[in-house]
C-alpha cells in the first residue's frame, strides 16, 4: 500500500481556501463601513425631510399672515382715504365759517364788478404749499386780515368788457393784484368770444377794517376838498 504526501509550496495567500468564501477583516470592515455610510444618509435625509415639512408649515403660516396683513391694509387705506375727506370736508366747513360774513360781502362785490358781457364760471381759492416756510414778519404785515391767493375764470364777448371787469377789481377793496393768467378765443354759435382765467388775492376784511377803510377814504375825500 503506497501512501502520498501532497505538499503545497504556493503562497499562503494563493493556497485554495476551504469552507466557501471568506471575506477576512478587509471585507468586513468594508461592509460595517458601507452600513455606517447608508445609516448616516438615512439620518441626514430623514433630518432634511423633517426640516422640509417644518418650513412648508412654517410658509402655510406665513401666507395666512400675508393675506392677513393685506385685508388690514386694505382696511387702513380705506379709513386713511376716509379720513382725508373728512379732514378736507371738516377744513372747507372751518374756512367757511371763520370768513362766514366776509364771503357774502366778497361774492356780492364780485357781482357788481361784473359788466355786461362778462359771466363767471369759476372762483377758486388756491392753497399755499408754502405756507409754513412764511417768514414772521410777512405774517405780521398782514395782521387781522387774511389775504388768499385766487383764481377767476370766465367768458366774455369783448376785450373790452373784460378790462372793464379787471379795473372793477382793481379798485375793490376785496381784490388787489389782479393779473391776466390767460385768454383764447373760441366761436359760441355765430359770435366770437373769449375764455379768460385771472389770477388776483382775496382779502377777508371783517367788519371793522371794513369801516376803517371806509373812514380813511371818507378822511381823504374831505382834505381833498379843503
Amino acid at each position: 500500500m503506497t501512501s502520498m504526501i501532497n505538499i503545497n509550496l504556493l503562497p499562503k495567500q494563493f493556497s485554495k481556501r476551504s469552507g466557501g468564501f471568506s471575506l477576512g477583516k478587509h471585507g468586513v470592515y468594508t461592509i460595517i463601513a458601507g452600513i455606517g455610510v447608508l445609516l448616516m444618509f438615512g439620518a441626514v435625509t430623514g433630518w432634511q425631510l423633517y426640516k422640509i415639512d417644518e418650513l412648508e408649515g412654517q410658509m402655510q403660516i406665513a401666507r395666512a399672515r400675508t393675506i392677513q396683513l393685506e385685508k388690514d391694509i386694505r382696511l387702513v387705506d380705506a379709513l386713511m382715504d376716509i379720513k382725508v375727506k373728512i379732514t378736507n370736508r371738516l377744513e372747507a366747513v372751518e374756512r367757511l365759517d371763520r370768513h362766514r360774513s366776509a364771503w357774502v360781502k366778497i361774492l356780492e362785490d364780485l357781482s357788481k364788478d361784473v359788466p355786461d358781457f362778462i359771466w363767471l364760471s369759476r372762483f377758486t381759492e388756491i392753497e399755499q404749499k408754502n405756507a409754513a416756510a412764511d417768514s414772521t414778519a410777512s405774517r405780521s404785515a398782514i395782521l387781522a386780515s387774511e389775504v388768499k391767493p385766487a383764481e377767476i375764470e370766465g367768458f366774455g364777448f369783448t376785450l373790452n368788457a373784460l378790462a372793464s371787469f379787471m379795473i372793477k377789481l382793481m379798485r375793490s377793496d376785496y381784490f388787489d393784484e389782479i393779473d391776466l393768467v390767460n385768454t383764447e378765443e373760441f366761436t359760441f354759435g355765430k359770435q366770437k368770444a373769449y375764455n379768460f382765467k385771472l389770477s388776483c388775492n382775496v382779502h377777508y376784511l371783517s367788519d371793522e377794517e371794513l369801516e376803517n377803510i371806509y373812514s380813511q377814504k371818507e378822511s381823504k375825500s374831505n382834505s381833498n376838498i379843503n
